[in-house]
């Protein structure tokens, strides 16, 4: 429990904001922390070597990412090593009985992304050894014939190019180069280097094919938003590849394309939502698809297959939540799988065949036990067009019916979706007391080309609109209370909270906007985006031809009637501050006084345990202060 010590203490923000409520920090005995639940996650993943002989994880000690490598079963530690400040694994791939490749990956504060750092590390397990092998550097194939290469992709001008690496020296070669600029390369099963996929200055996604090595050709276009069809592994004989194909259909199915005939099938496709994930063992074939219509579903392309048999054990075993086999050993004997659910925050689990056993390995948030959490429930419901919308409801048994409720928008918006299962700042709302509601408005991906670019040139408006019926529905049905609903979200969410204010300013009590972009007609002239041509295209294709001023909340600010919480870093360059100090202005200018939090060492989005632990402490504090929750 947050002591008053805690609440009070001196805040790193720059700028005031009122006083923190009494209620806010003393909070119930029952209470977690806030910082249970904004504390980045202990543990990053586990992954079993293909002998079975050791168990690899990442951890975290604070701000540092740490990697470990220990025997099984005897858990002797071998490998500890330190990776740096805000520095985690990104990957670990074993490419022999006693050693892998890691990846790093590095918290960029200014995008708010994890990103990688490029670097490829091999690790000797027994001889304890783990070397740089290159900066600037991802792992695209194991070329099992060659135990002592690799095919890794990097970047030169934006275009990606193959290079073959050896894993003792990491001399590399290259052989190959992408036909576009931000694109990518897929090697068939001996790693040969056969498709280029990637977008042009006026973004336009491109597949590229070569033939037996010869030029690339292109196969395929298709403009963002649009039908397409992508290729995705390579398939059970040389002319065959795995596809995700949307073209002639309502969602994106997972298909086969032959590179001889050209002729495209679809091997399932779900008539509702797109193709979440593939599961693909060690040997690139397919054993199951990921579907997240409500609740996470999986379907088995060979329901023979030894994982598909365990995935479905463990399935029974935890109906609750959604399973991941994430690694297994070379004859299927022993796997580990990720447990993850609305009140389950991420379980590791070892299944070993023989044994008939299933042994807990490791929690990601081990202090946030599931009967402290709350659960998540999808809805869906007819907006004014007569569309359908889907959401999701997550409520503590303890929060009254009708009771407070935050709506909580997500970011992108396109190529972005709400999901079931654990999200630590829906559950850190649903521990103090409110309803929290997640809109897949339209403009949000998964629910099919069609579904996504409907969003196009509707910033501000049909997207909003979904956004406004689904808060209007939760009244209706019972779920909000009318007098104590408030918007929040971060970069196209806290545009999403502002219009909303400023477009309804009756519906919600406050808005709370992160990061935000509130100025569209500037969006051309500053942030990230606009700094390369394709993007200067993307912009314009999903704000359309309308009146930009009318669809921005710094336009608005005199419509505005509901209490605005405003929180910035002063390096984003997603969304340049310029974008808060103008939504600031036009605020104070109608007479408004705004909860103002400032960071100048912050980008868009925010780093650091103790800072995320007050951000959120402030955020309660606010959210209880206009709705009494």
């Amino acid at each position: 429990m947050a002591d008053s010590g805690k609440c009070a203490r001196r805040s790193p923000w720059i700028g005031l904001l009122a006083p923190l409520s009494v209620a806010a920090c003393l909070a119930s005995a029952n209470d977690l922390p806030v910082s249970a639940f904004t504390n980045d996650p202990e543990l990053g993943m586990i992954s079993i070597s293909p002998n079975g002989d050791y168990l690899a994880r990442s951890k975290r000690d604070g701000e540092f990412g740490t990697f470990q490598v220990v025997t099984y079963p005897g858990r002797e530690v071998k490998i500890n090593y330190g990776l740096g400040r805000h520095t985690e694994v990104g990957a670990m791939i074993w490419i022999g009985d006693d050693r892998l490749l890691i990846t790093g990956v590095r918290f960029v504060p200014v995008l708010d992304l994890r990103v990688p750092t490029g670097e490829l590390h091999v690790v000797e397990v027994e001889s304890g050894k783990m070397d740089l092998l290159v900066r600037g550097g991802a792992l695209l194939h194991q070329l099992p014939a060659d135990p002592d290469h690799v095919l890794i992709l990097r970047y030169q001008n934006r275009f990606a190019e193959a290079h073959r690496m050896n894993v003792k020296n990491g001399h590399l070669r290259r052989i190959a180069r992408s036909a576009t600029r931000g694109g990518n390369l897929l090697a068939n099963a001996e790693g040969r280097l056969e498709f280029s996929m990637g977008t042009n200055d006026e973004f336009v996604s491109e597949v590229h094919h070569r033939p037996k090595g010869d030029d690339w050709r292109v196969l395929g276009t298709s403009r963002y938003g649009g039908e397409a069809w992508t290729p995705l592994i390579y398939g059970p004989r040389p002319e065959l590849w795995y596809t995700l194909d949307s073209r002639d259909a309502a969602t994106t199915g997972f298909g086969i394309y032959n590179t001889d005939d050209a002729t495209h099938d679809i091997v399932i496709r779900h008539p509702n939502v797109d193709i979440t994930a593939v599961q693909i063992d060690d040997d690139n074939r397919p054993w199951a698809v990921r579907f997240d219509h409500h609740y996470p579903a999986y379907q088995y392309l060979n329901p023979a297959h030894p994982l598909a048999q365990q995935h479905a054990a463990l399935a029974k075993m935890y109906p609750d939540a959604a399973v991941t086999i994430t690694s297994a050993t070379r004859d299927y004997k022993v796997s580990v799988a990720l447990v993850l659910g609305d009140r389950e925050p991420g379980r590791f689990v070892l299944l070993n065949v023989d044994d008939r056993n299933v042994e807990h390995l490791a929690s990601r948030y081990p202090n946030l036990p599931a009967e402290s959490l709350a659960s998540m429930a999808p809805v869906e419901f007819q907006v004014r067009d007569g569309a359908t919308v889907y959401g999701y409801v997550t409520s503590a048994a303890k929060t009254p019916r009708p009771g407070p409720m935050v709506v909580l928008v997500h970011g992108g918006p396109h190529g972005v979706r709400d999901y079931w299962g654990f999200d630590p700042v829906v559950q850190l709302l649903a521990s103090r007391g409110y309803h929290v509601l997640q809109v897949n408005f339209r403009g949000s991906d998964g629910y099919g080309p069609a579904y996504m670019s409907r969003g196009f040139g509707e910033w501000g408006g049909l997207m909003q609109d979904d956004v406004t019926d689904a808060t209007r529905w939760a009244i209706e049905t019972g779920l909000a209370d009318a007098k104590r609903v408030c918007i929040m979200g971060a970069s196209y969410g806290a545009y999403a909270a502002l219009m909303g204010v400023a477009r309804e300013p009756d519906l919600y009590r406050c808005a709370v906007g992160s990061a935000g972009i509130y100025d569209l007609t500037i969006m051309e002239r500053a942030g990230d985006v606009r700094e390369r041509l394709s993007g200067v295209h993307y912009i314009r294709q999903i704000l359309g031809d309308v009146d930009l001023d009318t669809r921005s909340p710094t336009h608005l600010a005199d419509r505005i009637r509901a209490k605005v919480m405003l929180v910035h870093g002063g390096i984003d360059r997603r969304a340049p501050p310029m974008h808060a100090r103008r939504m600031r202005e036009a605020l104070e200018g109608a007479g408004h006084e705004v909860a103002w939090l400032f960071d100048h060492d912050q980008g868009h989005g925010f780093i650091g345990d103790e800072v995320n632990e007050d951000l959120y402490q402030r955020i309660l504090a606010f959210l209880a202060d206009n709705t009494g929750a």
